[in-house]
């Protein structure tokens, strides 16, 4: 973790950003899957999903130039330069969020917090390869305990979706590409927190809204059967979380380290699981429920393995 934070305390600002990027984290995921479960099921496979990460970017758009306006927060006014060299986060950034939500169509919330866990195997090859960051044996151990949870979980998934899955897999990609990216660009491109808040959104919406119209996604979202009121206030939900959301993985990777952001990622699908069962009524066997508390452990003995003395 970075040995720089607020009251002079060494591991202030990467505990403070861990904490919020959790509880954000938590909020997003239940928010984007409670978007298509408040709808009706045979419309639930046509909502327009470009157009719904469209409208969130939006409101994190409104949200930080509207604190930007009021003083609370500062960055520089837009410049195509800074744009440019912000360029390729956004487009992983835009992977991350579509396939992302794509999933909540198909997978349940315990499958899909469960394989994200092995989006770590990608990024602590990562961290070695790029920033030769080394993996001890236990963190070795841990990502094959996760990887090995996942797998036979999925073996037991009563909801199995291969599309679902497919989707799940391009999603791991796109997040492992997008954190260790994003720790390169927020140690070189000279830009505040929110200022990347405001770019990645920004940009995410002029790439979006040419894609919606290249689908006639708009269309689609006019459906009086998607458009309902619990999808409005389901999608501002969701949108107010992934701003939060935005900022609080900027800070924590900056504050810390890729693995470091993957392992509090791993960590806080233990509380998105539970509340996966409960709210959405996951359907799952018994040894199915068994590789998901395998690949939780994992993500313990993970982020064990990260602990000062355990390196």
């Amino acid at each position: 973790m970075s040995h720089g934070g607020p009251h002079g305390h060494p591991y202030a600002a990467g505990i403070l950003s861990c904490l919020l990027y959790t509880v954000c984290s938590v909020s997003t995921v239940i928010a984007n899957k409670y978007i298509s479960f408040g709808l009706e099921p045979e419309v639930r496979h046509r909502i327009p999903e470009m157009s719904v990460i469209l409208i969130q970017c939006f409101i994190a758009v409104v949200m930080v130039e509207t604190a930007r306006m009021m003083k609370w927060v500062e960055y520089a006014p837009f410049q195509i330069e800074t744009a440019k060299a912000w360029l390729p986060v956004n487009l992983l950034f835009i992977g991350m969020l579509c396939s992302s939500f794509i999933c909540f169509l198909y997978v349940s919330v315990p499958m899909i917090t469960i394989f994200k866990n092995l989006t770590n195997l990608v990024t602590v090859a990562g961290d070695w390869y790029l920033f030769n960051e080394k993996a001890s044996w236990l963190t070795i151990a841990s990502i094959l305990t996760m990887t090995l949870g996942a797998v036979l979980a999925g073996a037991n998934d009563l909801e199995f979706n291969l599309v679902g899955y497919i989707w799940m897999a391009v999603n791991c990609l796109f997040t492992a590409s997008y954190t260790l990216y994003m720790r390169y660009a927020t140690n070189n491109i000279k830009l505040t927190r929110f200022g990347m808040v405001y770019y990645n959104n920004l940009l995410s919406m002029i790439i979006l809204f040419f894609v919606c119209l290249l689908r006639n996604e708009f269309k689609d979202l006019m459906d009086p059967r998607i458009l309902t009121n619990e999808f409005m206030f389901s999608t501002l939900i969701a949108g107010m979380c992934g701003f939060g959301l935005n900022f609080a993985s900027l800070w924590c990777v900056s504050s810390t380290s890729a693995t470091t952001y993957a392992i509090v990622g791993s960590l806080n699908k233990i509380p998105v699981t539970m509340l996966g069962f409960v709210l959405f009524n996951a359907k799952m066997t018994n040894n199915g429920i068994m590789f998901l508390i395998m690949a939780t452990l994992g993500g313990f003995l993970f982020a064990f393995s990260k602990l000062p003395g355990n390196k």
